[in-house]
């Protein structure tokens, strides 16, 4: 394998997917040190080092040989530059309540304990009353039997984070998704390349880089940031062993997709998939496994089992959670369409409908209607080769039906980030490309296409969640000891989904919950820490006199937080699925 990476005619897509395998690599170690209990910083600042040395020898070595056009070279700078651009618009997301939170939370604590597992006297006491499971008053957590801690979530993208965390702090953070974001632009311009005109494929890199999902999760720590490379990455891979039947190419794409599988779930739909699309070329898995892979590589599924059996004695609660769910959206399909009562969010008509109308509001309808009169077009003319990337995504079609995420947006278009809008706006921009033969009409569509994008990320594009919240709660921590006791309310800042709890826990060092259930303060054994604080907003205190704790209450000090925000537009389900979507604005908060 050195030999042929080192041989004189390595090609740029080589390069590129070499490029992609060093990060993959880098990503597995993460994956396994932190089964293994021995995450250390150290390791990856070697394997970056010694890799990007190795990385710079090819490229000098190589570098007379390679070819790049303007197109390709031009998509890579300005892809760079957006990075910059969007990273500029970013702040840590590392507050408890959603998943972003729950997922850098994660990430930090793999860093500081070098392992998955971890315990503060707070989380033992808290175990006493709730036992294994569930942490609730550690959102994003679950309790083992020893009363440990561990992350809700696949182990993926938290040790993508918390490599890049354990070298840069809390800027490796945006680091991370930067990284990510890069490889995903390029992997996807050279997919959209391999099926359009240099032009076209120009046009839909530019819409998939203005379109609102893209600009807008890239400010969040959520997985869909790592997905997106590792999917197009390994869609662009499996594209080129088609056309060139290298095995090196196979190998980089599977890689690609096996990493996703500890990412996201749909992981597991599209492996199968290209599995069934090599089996139906080629009849015969005998040839799959030991022609087309190798005897030599069959390492590669035998090491997957063995990381996956090794998460699981690890403490593999994430991947059981996730099977756990694989079949939620199918059962909940099915018994809509039985015609059973099923909630208004799981309504087989109500759904669609719903989803629609994000869609609309977002400008994103226009990609994924375009897109899909295109995939029809393909189909009709028996065109299958290029439909192979819709072949791999197909098994994301069935968010349009059914989300399986809460109804506020955008929280919902999650779903769609990585795998249904990229890839309608590909054949979107086929279909126009084709339909409109005149290109003074292709150009006006495509300036729509590209004016409805930016006329709703240009407004998000400086909006930035949380941006000042840290410091602020830094200067609450002070008021505590790390012998306290620090209970938090979920409105303490002012937006539930940006509690406080945990960066005064695993930033400051305090023994820090969020707190919901009055009955826990009769529980706790108060003689283990030296003050029981809780930190409650004013708008609550007519909860807590309400649960009787209001007269338990000696008021210490006031504090005020200023935060920024975007609007949660919730409500009853019924009434967000019957009206029509507004989309949300920014808000000033203040909470005393």
């Amino acid at each position: 394998m050195i030999e042929k990476l080192l041989k004189p005619k390595l090609d740029k897509y080589r390069l590129f997917a070499i490029s992609g395998l060093f990060l993959i690599s880098l990503n597995f170690l993460g994956i396994i040190l932190a089964m293994l209990g021995s995450f250390h910083s150290q390791i990856f600042f070697a394997y970056i080092l010694f890799g990007g040395f190795f990385l710079l020898f090819l490229f000098l070595r190589n570098n007379a040989q390679f070819s790049f056009d303007k197109s390709f070279l031009l998509v890579s700078i300005f892809s760079v530059l957006a990075v910059f651009v969007f990273s500029y618009f970013t702040a840590p997301t590392i507050f408890s309540g959603r998943d972003q939170g729950s997922l850098s939370e994660a990430a930090i604590r793999l860093s500081q304990n070098n392992g998955l597992t971890f315990s503060s006297p707070a989380g033992k006491e808290f175990f006493k009353i709730y036992g294994p499971g569930p942490a609730l008053n550690f959102p994003g957590f679950n309790y083992n039997s020893q009363g440990d801690l561990t992350t809700q979530f696949p182990l993926g993208y938290i040790s993508w984070l918390a490599i890049f965390y354990s070298i840069f702090g809390l800027l490796g953070l945006q680091i991370a998704n930067g990284i990510s974001a890069l490889f995903f632009l390029v992997s996807f311009y050279l997919v959209a390349k391999e099926y359009l005109h240099r032009s076209s494929a120009v046009l839909a890199w530019l819409l998939i880089l203005t379109s609102f999902t893209f600009s807008w999760f890239f400010k969040f720590t959520l997985s869909e940031n790592l997905a997106m490379m590792l999917l197009w990455f390994g869609i662009f891979l499996f594209i080129l062993f088609r056309k060139k039947n290298e095995r090196f190419f196979l190998l980089s794409a599977l890689s690609a997709f096996i990493l996703l599988s500890f990412v996201r779930i749909e992981a597991f739909a599209f492996l199968a998939i290209i599995l069934v699309i090599l089996f139906v070329e080629h009849r015969s898995w005998k040839r799959i496994f030991f022609g087309m892979i190798g005897k030599n590589f069959l390492i590669l599924p035998a090491a997957l089992i063995s990381i996956y059996i090794l998460h699981l004695f690890s403490g593999g609660d994430p991947f059981l959670q996730v099977l756990k769910n694989i079949l939620r959206p199918a059962i909940a399909l099915a018994t809509s369409l039985k015609g059973h009562a099923v909630p208004e969010a799981t309504s087989f008509f109500a759904t669609p409908l719903y989803v629609f109308k994000v869609l609309f509001a977002y400008s994103l309808v226009n990609f994924v209607l375009f897109g899909l009169i295109g995939i029809i077009r393909l189909f009709k003319r028996k065109k299958y080769e290029m439909l192979i990337p819709f072949f791999i995504i197909l098994p994301s079609f069935l968010y349009l039906i059914y989300p399986s995420i809460s109804a506020d947006h955008p929280w919902m278009l999650r779903r769609f980030a990585f795998s249904i809008i990229p890839l309608c706006i590909i054949y979107a921009v086929w279909f126009i490309e084709g339909f409109f033969r005149n290109k003074i009409y292709f150009h006006i569509v495509a300036a729509l296409f590209l004016l409805s994008s930016l006329s709703i990320s240009i407004p998000y594009l400086p909006v930035v969640p949380d941006k000042n919240l840290l410091p602020q709660i830094k200067e609450v921590s002070r008021n505590f000891e790390s012998s306290d006791l620090v209970l938090v309310d979920r409105n303490a800042t002012g937006d539930h989904w940006s509690m406080m709890s945990g960066p005064l826990n695993f930033l400051f060092g305090l023994q820090a919950a969020y707190f919901f259930n009055p009955e826990d303060l009769d529980r706790i054994d108060s003689e283990k820490f030296d003050r029981i604080y809780l930190i409650v907003p004013d708008s609550q205190l007519a909860l807590y006199e309400e649960w009787g704790l209001l007269a338990r209450m000696e008021p210490i000090e006031e504090y005020v937080i200023r935060n920024e925000s975007l609007e949660i537009i919730a409500g009853k389900k019924k009434e967000l699925y019957a009206n029509p979507i507004r989309l949300p604005r920014n808000m000033d908060i203040v909470t005393h």
